[in-house]
């Protein structure tokens, strides 16, 4: 077996040497200047651009050269990549596919990772994941690290568009082996961007800021500025929602002045961070005054996302200061374009703001009615989420227990050959040598069952563990479920009597807030969890008798694997406290500094 895989292993080498100098061609001076023509003619926006672009396909196919061509069809796609339409990207990519891909590997894996743009481009984004494992097939036909790992990065950003941030991050890492063989700083530091937006989508707070700072050094040093800012800018975003709004106010204006004269719309997202950065340092009246002048220019530009974002941080600042009259218009303005926009995260927060807003305006009515379409719509979109990672588990689980007993049905075929071998040698063998190999198959059959018996455990292990983690993401979805359900009923009630509201409005938004770290039912949670962790709280208190019920709440979460950004969401605190309690909890538990909390409780 061992010398049948270096076999394959020097069979691998010699194609790839084979292709690794496929060559990408410079196209003739006819063909590229009628392609210029054709850019030119779409950035002007005028009507029968295509017609350069057939002309230099044309030219290229009376070549007669199939390499020339295919090149001359990626270049027709980078010139429609900006201003050309993308139902045209996608006819001349597929049109270059055509071609056959070995005589010209590398042009067919750009071919395809231009495809892969065009989908994105119109929204298909469902046809990512094929086309850009079929790009990583062409960049290993071609031995070409730098492909690859071009390739495997689109592949990783495919899969975090579509919800899957962990298989981005899985790939992302296994990628980086093919960008180190590169030796190519840039490409490196754009897998650890790529990266860090995995880790910042997957509320890994910490992770995404070292990422974002290794490549900002790194486009420094490829004298990529406008990278260099990007990544400045996507590191302050997650520094403000931890509460590090020092680090942002240190290095936002680096970022505004390298994106102020060659792209103002990044400049303006960058000033509008900015302004969120002093307002978490207290400075309100400054923030008010850089959002007023974000907004203004976001509609100058006519940037709506840019001009959603600062009303709705200009409403928070004008009711952090008690001016509600001022930040109710906001909020309303919001409220109606994120619901154009259909149910989503940003459409979340603009309900919650705009009841916030109407409530301290005296509009009990309408308050009531935005939080009920708030729960609604949050309802919605946890049920969509739980029951993805829930069928996800489920569909793991079935997989590997199909793996289980294909490699046990693999082993009894192995030993049935075995079997039928040892009996044939041993109807020509003598007698003694029979009663010989007999033992020795003897002995052989034992030591297969004893090793099938431990592959059986371990495989029964490992789906008990998959069980386990089903079965607590399970509870915690009833657990959310029925909460949210409790408080709809509330808030009918409330809806028919508004004196009721007024007095118990602020109950209800203290309750909203610790929704899921003040639920009356975590007594039933908590044994839950203590029978699917094997009576985690029972050990936990076995080594620290004075352990407290917060303290408790707090390890369970942790064992769970959330992030110091969600216990901070579910207790209603900032994320610096929950680093406190963390600190208090391990030095209870007796750890050492380098201990790691999180590791030491997935142990118990």
């Amino acid at each position: 077996m061992k010398q049948y895989l270096i076999v394959l292993f020097f069979v691998f080498c010699i194609n790839g040497f084979i292709h690794a100098q496929d060559p990408i061609y410079i196209l003739p001076n006819d063909q590229r200047a009628l392609i210029d023509e054709g850019s030119k003619c779409l950035i002007e926006k005028q009507n029968d651009c295509n017609l350069y672009f057939e002309k230099a396909l044309n030219i290229s196919k009376e070549i007669k050269n199939d390499s020339i061509l295919a090149q001359t069809y990626f270049e027709v796609c980078n010139a429609l990549d900006f201003a050309g339409s993308s139902d045209d990207h996608i006819i001349y990519a597929k049109r270059g596919l055509k071609l056959d891909g070995k005589n010209h590997p590398l042009v067919t894996n750009r071919l395809l990772r231009e495809l892969g743009y065009a989908f994105s481009r119109s929204g298909k984004i469902d046809s990512l994941i094929p086309i850009y494992e079929s790009a990583i097939y062409w960049a290993e036909y071609a031995n070409d690290s730098s492909e690859i790992a071009i390739s495997r990065i689109r592949l990783a950003s495919s899969y975090k568009r579509l919800g899957d941030v962990k298989k981005s991050i899985e790939l992302l890492l296994d990628t980086r082996v093919f960008v180190e063989a590169s030796n190519d700083i840039h490409r490196e530091s754009g897998l650890l961007f790529t990266l860090a937006n995995a880790y910042s989508s997957n509320k890994d707070d910490e992770l995404a800021i070292s990422n974002y700072e290794e490549a900002a050094e790194g486009f420094l040093k490829a004298d990529d500025e406008s990278m260099y800012a990007a990544s400045l800018v996507n590191l302050s975003i997650v520094a403000n929602d931890i509460g590090k709004h020092k680090l942002s106010l240190e290095k936002l204006p680096i970022a505004i002045g390298i994106f102020k004269e060659s792209e103002p719309n990044n400049a303006l997202y960058g000033k509008t961070h900015l302004g969120r950065a002093h307002y978490f340092n207290g400075d309100f009246d400054l923030a008010i005054k850089m959002f007023e002048d974000c907004l203004k220019e976001s509609l100058r530009v006519d940037n709506k996302m840019l001009e959603n974002l600062n009303r709705k941080f200009l409403a928070q600042d004008y009711l952090e200061t008690n001016q509600y009259q001022l930040a109710l218009p906001q909020t309303t303005r919001v409220y109606v374009d994120e619901k154009e926009r259909g149910v989503s995260d940003a459409y979340l927060n603009a309900l919650k703001l705009h009841a916030e807003a109407l409530t301290l305006n005296n509009k009990t009515s309408d308050a009531v009615n935005v939080y009920q379409e708030y729960i609604s719509a949050k309802d919605s979109i946890f049920t969509i989420d739980k029951e993805k990672e829930i069928a996800n588990m489920r569909e793991r689980y079935e997989t590997e227990k199909k793996e289980t007993q294909i490699a046990l049905l693999e082993k009894d075929v192995s030993l049935s050959k075995t079997q039928k071998t040892l009996y044939g040698i041993g109807m020509f063998s003598f007698l003694t040598i029979a009663g010989l190999l007999y033992f020795v198959f003897t002995q052989r059959i034992k030591k297969n069952n004893i090793e099938r018996e431990k592959q059986e455990e371990i495989y029964k292990q490992e789906i008990e563990f998959k069980k386990k983690e089903l079965a607590s993401q399970t509870l915690h979805l009833v657990q959310k479920s029925t909460f949210i359900q409790e408080l709809k009923e509330n808030l009918e009630k409330i809806k028919k009597s508004p004196e009721l509201f007024k007095v118990e409005f602020r109950r209800l938004v203290m309750l909203l807030k610790k929704e899921s770290a003040e639920d009356k039912d975590w007594e039933i949670f908590k044994s839950y969890f203590s029978e699917v962790h094997n009576n985690f709280d029972h050990k936990i208190k076995a080594i620290a008798e004075d352990i407290t019920e917060k303290e408790i709440r707090l390890a369970s979460f942790l064992r769970m694997n959330l992030s110091t950004k969600e216990i901070a969401s579910m207790l209603n605190v900032l994320p610096d406290s929950v680093l406190k309690s963390k600190y208090r909890l391990k030095k209870k538990l007796q750890l050492d500094k380098e201990d790691d909390l999180t590791h030491f409780l997935n142990t118990l």
